[in-house]
Order: structure tokens, then sequence, then C-alpha cells
């Protein structure tokens, strides 16, 4: 799996007139590598190349990155880099890494030039694979698992912070390694927060409910919100929850191979703009989801980017009344040569 990535990424390398390249960023390392412990560098040179990391993940570095020769580094990770690179002259290093470890590098390798890439990773990733797909598939298995039997729960005098964790257990015991992210449940006016964080308020009558949750499953995330109708709403929770779909619908619509992503969140902005609830949508219509629950593509309104089957990413509009109410759809979907699919429709209210 990880030699055709690492092909990819030789022939990047290449166009930029690059020697090697440090994979510094965690989750580029475990695409690159197939390597997941929390401290390693992917050495990649055209002749050779190198997971380098600590004794505490030797065994692990073998078991899940058997192809790759592993450097174990006793005083400082540059001592094993300096040795695989001292004949380097045009090194590239992931821009996101510090700039305290750029600066020791650059002390242990004075003869050799540092280029900081951007998005050279990110951009293969963006793109799934077949067993990537089905990873994703399973996260959004055990979500739909745990939300079937969460239903029952959401009742008046339950709280956020209750049924946040009720979620997270379940998510877990129906086979997920984990929530994908921190589980947002909020309900009435703390439902006007797109990131809230779950609370002792009791749910009450008339709520609109917000509930934003993930399962990671092998590595893989999945990304789902419902907004839930708690009893008898008043007239405007149901303008601003038909408001919400028909802008998703827009959204969806409008999506195809070759399309902008700008273009996509442009038709759900428009729809609610012209519905009055243009100024409630605060946030771009969706991103990215795979080893991360925020990647490329961003289906942004500034988004340069066009969307390409394989990629995977969040439809997910909504509608932010300060000190009243919220709401929020959104779905997982697969783009394919022939459209999308809604890999989350399974997950009903």
């Amino acid at each position: 799996m990880s030699e055709a990535r690492v092909q990819r990424l030789l022939g990047l390398l290449e166009e930029q007139g690059l020697d090697a390249l440090l994979v510094t960023g965690r989750q580029n390392v475990r695409y690159i590598t197939g390597f997941s412990g929390s401290n390693g560098v992917a050495v990649l040179r055209r002749d050779t190349s190198a997971l380098v990391t600590d004794g505490r993940y030797k065994e692990q570095a073998a078991r899940e990155a058997p192809s790759w020769e592993t450097d174990i580094y006793t005083r400082d990770i540059t001592d094993e880099i300096r040795a695989r690179l001292a004949d380097s002259t045009s090194v590239g290093i992931e821009d996101s890494s510090s700039i305290a470890f750029q600066s020791r590098l650059a002390t242990a390798l004075p003869d050799v030039e540092l280029k900081p890439t951007s998005g050279m990773v990110e951009q293969l990733r963006a793109l799934k694979e077949p067993g990537e797909i089905e990873a994703i598939r399973a996260a959004v298995e055990s979500a739909a698992k745990a939300w079937e039997t969460l239903l029952p729960m959401i009742q008046p005098g339950v709280t956020e912070r209750q049924l946040a964790a009720a979620l997270d257990y379940r998510m877990m015991s129906a086979g997920a390694d984990k929530p994908a992210f921190d589980t947002v449940v909020a309900s009435g006016p703390n439902a006007a927060m797109p990131h809230a964080k779950a609370t002792d308020r009791p749910l009450a009558e008339g709520d609109l409910i917000v509930i934003d949750f993930g399962a990671l499953k092998d590595g893989y995330c999945c990304d789902v919100t419902r907004t839930v109708a708690l009893g008898e709403i008043s007239k405007r929770a149901v303008e601003v929850l038909g408001a919400v779909r028909s802008s998703w619908d827009a959204g969806f619509a409008s999506i195809a191979p070759g399309v902008a992503a700008a273009h996509a969140d442009l038709a759900a902005r428009g729809q609610l703009e012209r519905l009055g609830f243009g100024e409630e949508f605060v946030h771009s219509l969706g991103h990215g989801l795979g080893l991360e629950v925020h990647e490329k593509p961003t289906l942004s309104k500034l988004s340069k980017e066009t969307l390409e089957p394989g990629m995977v990413f969040t439809i997910e509009p909504g509608i932010y009344i300060e000190g009243e109410m919220g709401a929020r759809h959104e779905e997982t979907v697969l783009l394919t040569t022939d459209g999308c699919e809604i890999l989350t429709k399974g997950i009903n209210l």
C-alpha cells in the first residue's frame, strides 16, 4: 500500500528538484509508512527511505511499517536524519513542522538547503483508495449503530453532557476505536454556537438540538450532524429547519466531478440568502475527511480546489441565530465518476 504512495511522492520531489523530503506531520507519516505512533519522521529519498523514531516505538514500527528501514535514535532525532541526508544538497521539509525542529535541522545539516514544502502529501491524501473508503464506511457503521440506540434517550430532562457521553460510549461499543472528535450536543440557545461544548443544560420541550458526532475506525473518520426537534417547536424553528435542508439540497445538487469546490459552497449559501438566512451561515459548506476530520478538499467560497472522484467530504450548511437557536444538517459523501454517494444516509431521525 505505502509503496505506490511513496512512488507518487517521489515523483513530486523530482518535479520540485528536491533530493529528499522529510515528512513530519503525524497523519502524513502514517499515510506514507503505516506507522501510527506519536513520534516519527519519514525520510524519503530516491535511492532509499527510512522511518526515524525512538525506542518506545521499535516494535510498533516493525509491525506497522515492515517494508521500511527503521532508525532508532537515542539522543536527538536529528542525529539519525543527518546520517540519512549527509550527501544531499536540497531537502524539502513540511512547513507544518515546528520552527524549533527546523532550526535544529539547519544546525545539524549546515551544508544542506532546507526548503519548506506545503501540501505535497495532503494532495495525495485527498483522493481516497478503495481500502480507505472501506475504513470510512466502517466508521459510519459504528456511528449509525450508536445513533439508532441513542434516539430513545433524547428526552426532556436529559443533559447535553449525558447525551454526548452516551453517544461516545455507544460508538465504541459498536466497534469504533474512539470518537473522531469531541461530540457536540447543543440544545436551545446553545445550538447558536457551531462548535458548542456539551454542558449540563437539560434538554427542554421545543428545543432544536444539534448533535454533531463521528467515529474513528482503523485511523479513518466519519462526520455527521443531525438536528432533533424535541416535541412541538415554534414556526420560526420549522422555518429554520426547512431552510437548512433546502440549502443542503442545493449544495448537493451542484456537486459533480470537475466542479469547483467554491461553486458548491456558493450554491448552498445562495439558497440561504434567498430565504433570508445568508448572514446566519457562518462557516464553509464542508471539508474533506480521512485520517483527519478536516483535510483536503475545503468546500468554501474561497477555495481554489476542484472536486474529483475519490474525494470524501462533508456537506453541512447551518443557521445560527444568537440567543435563540441553531440548526445544521451534515452528511459524509463520496464523490464518484457518476456523482455523489451519501455514506451517512442510513443515520436517520
